[in-house]
């Protein structure tokens, strides 16, 4: 079964034949996957076994990331983190079969203190061999503000109780009196407790899995296969990154609000590309916010190490490993995704990692548009960040009960370059998490999920469309005292489901409170309302990003989580689409006439007047927009050999020996080869509610969008969401740097 090459016991030189590498790599690929089902059907939280806020992997015996699940990525793309900072703190010879560790702490890998992590190492004849570990999302943990995501705090002082890796199992049983000490403070014990178990007990039967497997392949089978898996992977990562053209690719977005004032923080990220490497660099980052919406270097380096997984590995085994040797992370410590102790970080799951993710995978987009084989795997942005109530209070028996809405998990996908998004399709990092169902959420909670249904104008316009997101209201409902409502949320003042290639971004995201509102009165009627057309109110209260407050008898909560961003010019998208997502609510009709210039009437679309309408918007483009770069690119290249595509309109060609960048509608050229085509396009500004009516809660006096067009015939090729006063933003550069 397996080819000894040198000495025994020299595992590094062990090869095992192909058929038998395969087997073992499925096993543990499966293993990895029920370790965390069963851990999901064990917990007693609807947020991990409906919403599937969790994650678990594998790591070799040293702690180096073998197998990562479908879950939650940047979960289980920390729990390598942990695993080393456990073996250097501890010593491997200070382990015994049975011990776990546990820890919650953002700086040793935990994304914020709500979830924790259990790591176990398996032993074989005395040796670690592996480790399994899990991280599941605790609704409570201990804090001023109930859910643990602290609007407010200044610092971490201020939030729930961190711990440092504890060994928290021994001979596979919990002890009882660290169990009890970290319980303690939690407003949801049980639930939490539920949780510890679950881990516990996927973990006792992944280790006997791997024992199984160990004992059916023998043990220098099985640590060979551990190295020819992250081998696999990194080979083949690199070899997709040689066939593309070198070059460096940026995106800016905008953190909005750290939990205690309205501020927006720049995120930027380049990824440059040489050879078979990539270097991804946050330099020109926000410092560290004085709030909670913070991350540690391990969440950011969890969601870069996500995006690498989800677009470059779409067809390989989840090795974090190979990523760690194929990417180098640029970033200043004390930054908003790199924080330093004490800096708040109990928001950090869902801000600044997001914001990391959702930065990262628009640059890592914009890289793929340039390789024949993996362009198809480019997408827009998926819906940004987060919009996720958390309510606490009493429920209809009494009992305290803090509920982390899901919904949040609704938002839509972003376009691809061969298709729309997925309407109300889910998460970037999580392909596999849902929404819960309304019956589960009204059983845990004193409230009536009164609607839910997709939000017209939501998602991003293009080409192909993105995902349109979903609008929920809430109506307080047997509450014996009235709810606490804490409004977690980013992309509330700007638009951040970037789009690609000249499509728009999608919408803000939006909490709104009608007070005293009519929905009884509707009730009483014979009518549910399933819109905000229906609604009135005594006042109506537009919640902060990052919100507190109390929803009496009476309130009606609305939420908007937003869709994806678009891909392409919407005046390229065929009309008869624009007509269908008139027809199924998905667009409004203004949208449909000035942003995808169709004109309808009677249920279809006057194909004269469509053309006509189309002509106009591009020669209002060409009239109102002004040069980038005085002097930047000009005439017409026609001829020559086309080296790769760039965006959706733009390509690299090869004309008489020299190498530049062209329109591939009429030819304009808009520069050399190394120099941003952005420089040689015209921009104009719009103000951000020209994309979608729901903006106009954002900040619309200070947020401009940047639409870039060709100067030759008008086609969109890029659009930017800035700050008014702003330099325009670098979008990519090919050739080798350095």
């Amino acid at each position: 079964m397996t080819q000894m090459e040198t000495q025994p016991g020299d595992r590094s030189s062990v090869i095992v034949d192909p058929v038998t590498f395969e087997v073992i790599r499925h096993r543990l690929w499966a293993i990895n996957d029920d370790q965390a089902m069963i851990a999901a059907r064990l917990s007693g939280s609807p947020v991990v076994y409906e919403a599937l806020d969790f994650n678990a992997a594998l790591m070799t015996g040293d702690g180096r990331g073998l197998y990562s699940g479908i879950y939650i990525i940047q979960h289980a793309s920390t729990i390598d983190v942990f695993v080393r900072k456990v073996i250097e703190e501890w010593g491997a010879e200070n382990m015994r079969e049975g011990d776990m560790f546990f820890s919650n702490d953002p700086w040793w890998g935990a994304l914020h203190a709500n979830d924790g992590i259990l790591a176990t190492p398996i032993f074989w004849e005395g040796e670690i061999v592996s480790w399994a570990g899990i991280v599941m999302h605790d609704n409570d943990v201990g804090s001023p503000v109930p859910g643990s995501f602290v609007v407010g705090s200044e610092d971490r002082f201020g939030e729930a109780p961190i711990f440092p890796p504890i060994k928290m199992v021994e001979n596979f049983e919990l002890r009882s009196d660290l169990e009890r000490a970290y319980l303690r403070n939690h407003r949801t014990p049980e639930l939490n407790a539920l949780n510890l178990r679950a881990r516990l007990a996927s973990m006792r039967i992944t280790h006997r899995r791997i024992h199984e497997l160990i004992e059916q392949y023998g043990i220098e089978a099985f640590l060979a296969s551990q190295e020819q898996i992250i081998d696999y992977v990194e080979r083949v990562v690199r070899r997709r990154l040689t066939d593309m053209p070198d070059g460096t690719w940026s995106d800016q977005i905008y953190h909005d609000h750290d939990g205690r004032n309205d501020e927006l923080y720049p995120m930027r990220c380049a990824i440059t590309k040489t050879g078979d490497r990539l270097i991804v660099d946050f330099t020109g980052t926000s410092p560290q916010a004085p709030g909670a919406v913070n991350c540690a270097r391990p969440a950011m380096e969890g969601a870069v190490l996500g995006v690498f997984l989800t677009f470059l590995c779409y067809d390989l085994p989840w090795a974090v490993d190979a990523g760690r040797r194929v990417i180098e992370i640029v970033s200043q410590e004390g930054t908003i995704n790199n924080a330093l102790s004490p800096a708040g970080v109990s928001m950090a799951s869902i801000m600044a990692t997001l914001s990391t993710q959702d930065v990262v995978a628009n640059a890592f987009a914009k890289m793929l548009m340039a390789s024949d084989e993996l362009r198809a795997e480019a997408q827009a942005c998926w819906s940004p960040g987060i919009n996720c109530p958390v309510m606490a209070g009493l429920d209809r028996h009494g009992e305290p009960f803090a509920h982390v809405f899901m919904d949040c998990c609704g938002g839509g996908g972003g376009a691809r370059t061969f298709g729309d998004g997925v309407d109300s399709g889910g998460i970037l990092h999580s392909m596999s998490s849902t929404i819960p169902n309304a019956e589960t959420t009204e059983s845990r909670s004193p409230v009536l999920q009164v609607y839910r249904r997709e939000r017209r104008d939501s998602g991003g316009h293009g080409r192909w469309r993105g995902g349109a997101g979903i609008e929920f209201g809430i109506l307080p409902h047997k509450n014996p005292i009235p709810i606490v409502s804490v409004t977690l949320a980013s992309g509330v003042s700007q638009p951040e489901g970037h789009g690609l290639s000249g499509g728009t971004p999608a919408s803000v995201k939006s909490n709104v409170v009608y007070r005293g509102s009519n929905v009884r009165d509707l009730f009483a009627g014979g009518q549910i309302p399933d819109s905000t057309e229906l609604l009135e109110g005594a006042e109506v209260d537009v919640l902060a990003a990052k919100d507190h407050t109390v929803l009496d008898d009476g309130d009606f909560l609305v939420t908007v989580v937003n869709g994806g961003g678009g891909f392409g010019d919407p005046l390229r998208r065929d009309p008869e689409l624009v007509v269908r997502d008139v027809r199924h609510g998905l667009i409004s009709p203004e949208i449909a006439r000035t942003i995808y210039g169709v004109a309808l009437g009677d249920g279809a679309h006057d194909a004269t007047a469509t053309e006509s309408a189309r002509d106009e918007l591009r020669a209002t483009r060409l009239r109102d927009g002004r040069p980038v770069a005085e002097g930047a690119g000009g005439g017409t290249l026609d001829g020559g050999a086309v080296l790769h595509q760039v965006a959706d309109t733009i390509e690299a060609v090869e004309v008489d020996g020299a190498r530049s960048l062209r329109c591939t509608e009429c030819h304009h050229r808009f520069g050399a080869y190394d120099e941003d085509h952005k420089q040689g396009t015209l921009m104009r500004e719009l103000p951000i509610t020209a994309t979608s009516a729901l903006n106009e809660t954002g900040r619309v006096d200070e947020i401009v969008l940047r639409e870039f067009a060709c100067p030759g015939c008008g086609t969109a090729v890029a659009m930017d969401v800035q700050l008014r006063d702003e330099p325009v933003l670098a979008e990519s550069s090919f050739g080798r740097k350095g």
